[in-house]
């Protein structure tokens, strides 16, 4: 039988992060009516039952170290720093001994519009909604941003690109959504090369195009250059994250002094 395929982590996210919890409550609440109308109350209420125990069963026996307890597979026991490489060759001989420069960019969709012409007549109704990263033109700002990544993982020693962190979602208000994503590069020099690159240059410009036509989109970026010597990061029982996605984790607890 063939494996079912993997579900984007990234889609997971989206799709849950896009509702409240008070919505999906109420999903689940109608849904259950819907079952109680349809099957007998035993039927209509095992399924739930049945779930909720099989949660409740795996994460006691995960507890208690009787099944592999997977909500640790991705987390690094113990203190670790992620290290650039200089040049091609692996170890580095000192904390931060390379400059890195750190480029964050991210997309914003401010809500969704409904419009209709007729002829010569326009109505125009603005809606607001918490589904906004499905609002025109978002997710085609994401194959753009997808795109401009992988022009730079095909040539990473050219355009002086190191990597980038997961995409992270910003839901700090019920209408407008955010995905922002940290990447790292040797030099402002090459930054600035990548960004009159193909890719990038199709993007800003299709984005300066659009904004005309779709207002409620939005685009941020900022820049942090940092001298060798003056950066660092430190993980402790953490799952690799920013830098430490990015290049192998450096082990040991001689690698930085905390103070």
């Amino acid at each position: 039988m063939p494996a079912l395929p993997a579900i984007d982590p990234t889609i997971v996210s989206v799709i849950r992060d896009d509702l409240r919890l008070t919505t999906w409550l109420l999903l689940g609440a109608s849904l259950q009516s819907l079952l109680v109308l349809c099957l007998p109350t035993p039927y209509a209420v095992l399924p739930a039952v049945l779930l909720l125990s099989y949660r409740i069963i795996k994460v006691s026996c995960m507890t208690a170290g009787l099944i592999h307890d997977t909500t640790q597979d991705q987390v690094v026991k113990g203190r670790f720093t992620a290290q650039l490489c200089p040049g091609e060759s692996f170890a580095a001989k000192q904390a931060s001994e390379e400059e890195v420069v750190i480029f964050i960019i991210g997309a914003r969709s401010n809500q969704s519009f409904l419009a209709l012409n007729f002829a010569n007549r326009t109505l125009l109704t603005v809606v607001t909604t918490p589904l906004s990263r499905f609002a025109p033109g978002f997710l085609q700002a994401g194959d753009y941003f997808q795109s401009m990544w992988k022009e730079a993982e095909a040539d990473p020693m050219t355009c002086g690109y190191l990597g980038r962190s997961s995409d992270m979602l910003a839901t700090d208000d019920e209408t407008g959504k955010a995905i922002i994503t940290l990447s790292y590069w040797r030099s402002m020099a090459h930054l600035h090369a990548f960004a009159r690159r193909p890719a990038h240059r199709a993007g800003w410009d299709w984005f300066n195009r659009m904004t005309q036509s779709h207002p409620h989109l939005g685009m941020m970026h900022e820049v942090y250059a940092m001298p060798k010597g003056h950066w660092e990061n430190i993980h402790k029982n953490f799952t690799p994250f920013g830098m430490g996605q990015i290049k192998r984790p450096v082990q040991g607890e001689t690698v930085l002094d905390e103070k």
